[in-house]
C-alpha cells in the first residue's frame, strides 16, 4: 500500500471476515435517506434511524480476540482467570446482536429472509473449520494411542459435528477432557440460529416488526426463569447442577436473545444519533462493566452457585453495555483500542482458534514434553495460530471469495450486500 494511503477495516456481512480497504477504494455509501436530501429537508430521528448500517465496525471483531486470549490463557493450566467463563458471554451476546441486524437488513431489503441462503452462509463459515478440527484429531488419533478414544475423540466429534455437545456435557454424558469438550458453546450457538432465523421468518413475513421484539424478550425471560428454577430448585446446589445450567442451551440462551433485542434496536436505528451527554453516559457504564467483568475473571470461578444466580445475568448485562459502547462510540479510545488491526486480525482467526485450541492442549502438555510450562505454551500457541493461519489464507479466504463470486452472479438479492461483522 503507498505511503499515506489510509486503511479502512470493513466487514462482510455474507461472508463474516474483516478486509482491509484503501480508502481510495472504498464503495461510496449513500446517505441516510436520499429523497430526504433531494427535498432539502432537515434530518429527523427517522430518518437517522433509518441510516443504521453495521459498516466499519473494527471493535466488534478486534474485542473477540481479547475474549480469545483469556480462554487461551485459562486453558492453558485450569488456574489463571478462573472467570474466563465471563468471555463466552461476550461471544453469546455478540452473535445473537450480529445475526440479529443481518437477518434484519435482509428482511427490511427484500421483504423475506432466505433461511436456505442463511444457513448456506453458515454452513459455509462454520464447517470448513470444524472439518478442519475433527480431521487433523483423527489423524493424530490413529497414530498416538488416547485413552478412552471412543468418548474423548469420536464421542466428542459427533457431539461437535452435529452440535449436541452442550447436553451431552450438561446431562453428565461427555468424557473427563475430551479432545472437544470446548464445542459445547458453539453447539449452543448453532441451536440458536436455528430456532432464532425460523422466529424472524415468521416476523418478517408476517409484516410485524413488534413481534420480532416479542420473541427476543420472551426468549429472555424464559431462558433467565428457567435457569433461575433450576438454581432455586436445586437442594442441596452441586456440581451437577452447575453443569445442567452451564452448559445446555435452555439455561444459557438469555445472553443471546438480549443480544438479538440490541440487534432489534439498532436495526431500527435506535442506537444512531446519540447526543454528547447519552455518549458519556454509555462511555461511563462501559468503563464501569470492564472493571466489573475483569473482577470477574479474576474473582468468580465455576461452580459457584453465585454465578449460575447472579453473575450470569450481571455479567450478559455488562456485556450488552459493551456492545451497545463500540456501536455508538466507535472513535472512542475504547473503541479504536479494540479495533486495532492486530486484534481484528487474530478475532477473525478467532473462530478456529477456538476449535484448535483445546485438542493441542491437551496432546502437548508440560508434563509429557519434559519443556516446562513456558517451552511447551509457546509449542502450542506456534501449531495452533500456525494451522489458523494457513487455514484463513488456504481455505477460509478463498471459500469466501468463491461464495461472493457465486452470490454477485445470482444477484444482490440472494445474500447480503452491506458489510458488516458477523459472529464465527
Amino acid at each position: 500500500m503507498p505511503p499515506g494511503l489510509q486503511q479502512d477495516v470493513r466487514y462482510d456481512l455474507a461472508d463474516g471476515t474483516a478486509r482491509s480497504m484503501p480508502t481510495a477504494d472504498r464503495p461510496q455509501m449513500s446517505s441516510p435517506s436520499a429523497e430526504d436530501e433531494a427535498t432539502t429537508a432537515p434530518p429527523t430521528t427517522s430518518t437517522r434511524r433509518r441510516g443504521f448500517s453495521l459498516g466499519n465496525r473494527p471493535p466488534l471483531t478486534g474485542v473477540r480476540a481479547l475474549a480469545l486470549f483469556t480462554v487461551l490463557i485459562y486453558h492453558s493450566n485450569f488456574h489463571t482467570l478462573p472467570g474466563t467463563w465471563v468471555a463466552l458471554q461476550i461471544f453469546f451476546v455478540l452473535s445473537g446482536f450480529l445475526i440479529t441486524a443481518m437477518l434484519s437488513a435482509e428482511g427490511k431489503r427484500n421483504d423475506r429472509i432466505s433461511l436456505r441462503n442463511f444457513y448456506e452462509r453458515r454452513a459455509a463459515r462454520l464447517l470448513p473449520p470444524l472439518l478442519l478440527t475433527v480431521g487433523l484429531l483423527a489423524i493424530y488419533a490413529s497414530i498416538v494411542h488416547v485413552a478412552d478414544a471412543a468418548q474423548r475423540v469420536w464421542g466428542d466429534s459427533a457431539a461437535a459435528l452435529f452440535y449436541y455437545a452442550d447436553y451431552r456435557q450438561a446431562l453428565g454424558h461427555a468424557p473427563f477432557f475430551g479432545y472437544l469438550a470446548q464445542t459445547w458453546s458453539l453447539s449452543v450457538e448453532e441451536q440458536f440460529y436455528i430456532l432464532w432465523s425460523l422466529l424472524m421468518v415468521i416476523a418478517i413475513a408476517t409484516h410485524r416488526a413488534k413481534l420480532a421484539y416479542f420473541f427476543a424478550i420472551a426468549g429472555l425471560l424464559l431462558s433467565a426463569g428457567d435457569r433461575l428454577f433450576l438454581v432455586l430448585g436445586a437442594h442441596p446446589f452441586t456440581n451437577v447442577t452447575f453443569m445442567r445450567i452451564y452448559y445446555a442451551f435452555d439455561p444459557r440462551a438469555d445472553a443471546l436473545f438480549a443480544g438479538c433485542l440490541l440487534g432489534l434496536l439498532a436495526a431500527d436505528g435506535w442506537l444512531t444519533g446519540w447526543g454528547t451527554w447519552a455518549k458519556a453516559v454509555i462511555t461511563t457504564l462501559a468503563a464501569a462493566s470492564t472493571a466489573f467483568l475483569i473482577w470477574i475473571l479474576i474473582y468468580a470461578p465455576l461452580f459457584s452457585r453465585d454465578v449460575a444466580l447472579w453473575w450470569i445475568p450481571l455479567t450478559t448485562i455488562a456485556s450488552v453495555i459493551l456492545m451497545i459502547y463500540f456501536v455508538v462510540c466507535p472513535t472512542s479510545l475504547g473503541a479504536k483500542f479494540a479495533g486495532l488491526g492486530v486484534l481484528v486480525f487474530i478475532g477473525d482467526l478467532s473462530y478456529t482458534v477456538y476449535l484448535l485450541h483445546f485438542p493441542v492442549y491437551l496432546a502437548l502438555q508440560p508434563n509429557q514434553t519434559g519443556w516446562g510450562f513456558w517451552p511447551t505454551e509457546l509449542a502450542r500457541l506456534a501449531i495452533i495460530f500456525g494451522i489458523a493461519i494457513a487455514s484463513w489464507y488456504l481455505m477460509e479466504k478463498p471459500l469466501m471469495r468463491w461464495r461472493a463470486k457465486n452470490a454477485a452472479k445470482l444477484g444482490a438479492g440472494s445474500v447480503p450486500s452491506a458489510r458488516g461483522p458477523v459472529a464465527a
